[in-house]
């Protein structure tokens, strides 16, 4: 009677315990699942927000700057010829070495916009005019150049007041430059209101991961029940790099969101607005000559005064753009997980098997 208890007990722990072996390969593949989906619901806003930023670095905010130093460029340009016709100095020097150096750094930035090509087949167009508008401009301004040295200074303060009122009208040249700044703009706005560089673009991988991490413990239970273990190691490492990989990815990407929008909503406009006040400055110079009045030699552009603003916006954009080689990690740290779990259940079913 005994032996016959003790054969029909064997039997039904045997069957009991192949009824856990199915079990243990759909948990198996479950854990596969979702650290696969886990890999994609991170490698995904990941991916995107770093093209989001790079763009906006490297296009989109190099574009709205190199418009506005263009602006900047050309009314100090002008209010550096005026300069020169107001003091005489004209008749020697014709509109100045300044005017010239103003004239280039325009230049380079209306190629450098060209280059960057951000503001698309719009951005093309207006740049078309503005260099046609440009070399009219200059035209003007050594048309008056040469009546003034000619003797016929009323005659040259006409042709530098036509290129004046070029410059400046509306539709003039540097309407058209700002039409293209705020094109560039546009584009800033939008990689700056993207969805990528959101904190809320985490919901999805933190309810993945919360659903892996529940689900590794829960099978960790299930096979200390089925097993009489405590403890599966390889299960339990697994739950701690996921806990670890889960910390890391999103703190470095919510440093990198936060970076960004710390660049966009605060380096930018303290530099934007250095260039607003040269425009500022430099335009009211013009504006004092052109009625006779007297303008000091100094204000207009000035580069290196704008130097500290975009060394801390270069700062943030590069605190942004890094995301200490996660791209590259993920995917390893990834695979550590998925590696342990396979162990973990793997060694149960190789239980059966033996």
């Amino acid at each position: 009677m005994v032996a016959s208890a003790t054969v029909v007990t064997a039997g039904a722990a045997g069957r009991r315990s192949w009824r856990l072996y199915p079990r243990l390969r759909l948990m198996l593949g479950t854990a596969m699942v979702l650290t696969a989906l886990l890999w994609i619901a991170v490698t995904v806003p990941l991916l995107e927000a770093r093209t989001t930023i790079a763009f906006t670095r490297d296009r989109a905010i190099p574009s709205y700057l190199g418009a506005l130093t263009a602006h900047a460029a050309l009314s100090d340009a002008d209010r550096s010829a005026w300069l020169s016709f107001r003091s005489g100095e004209a008749q020697l020097i014709g509109p100045g070495q300044r005017y010239q150096d103003d004239i280039t750094t325009a230049g380079q930035n209306l190629e450098h916009l060209a280059e960057l090509d951000t503001a698309g087949p719009e951005g093309r167009q207006l740049l078309r005019a503005v260099n046609g508008q440009l070399v009219t401009y200059q035209g003007l301004v050594e048309q008056a150049d040469a009546s003034y040295r000619e003797g016929d200074r009323p005659l040259g303060f006409a042709y530098l007041t036509y290129a004046t009122t070029s410059l400046h009208n509306p539709g003039g040249l540097l309407s058209r430059v700002d039409q293209i700044g705020e094109l560039d703009h546009r584009a800033v706005l939008s990689g700056q209101n993207s969805v990528w560089v959101r904190p809320g673009v985490l919901l999805l991988p933190a309810i993945v991961a919360v659903l892996l991490l529940g689900f590794l413990v829960l099978v960790q239970v299930y096979v200390a029940l089925g097993f009489r273990r405590t403890i599966n190691l390889p299960l339990v490492a697994a739950c701690v790099l996921l806990t670890g990989l889960t910390a890391g990815a999103f703190g470095a990407m919510i440093h990198s969101g936060q970076a960004f929008q710390t660049a966009e909503s605060r380096a930018l406009p303290a530099l934007t607005g250095i260039w607003q006040a040269q425009i500022g400055g430099a335009d009211a110079g013009t504006t004092a000559l052109r009625a006779g009045r007297t303008a000091g030699s100094s204000g207009g552009l000035d580069v290196a005064a704008t130097e500290p603003a975009q060394q801390r916006l270069d700062s943030g954009l590069a605190a942004a753009a890094n995301t200490g080689g996660l791209v590259v990690v993920l995917p390893l740290l990834v695979l550590g997980v998925a590696g342990l779990a396979a162990l973990g259940l793997q060694l149960r079913l190789h239980e059966f098997r033996g």
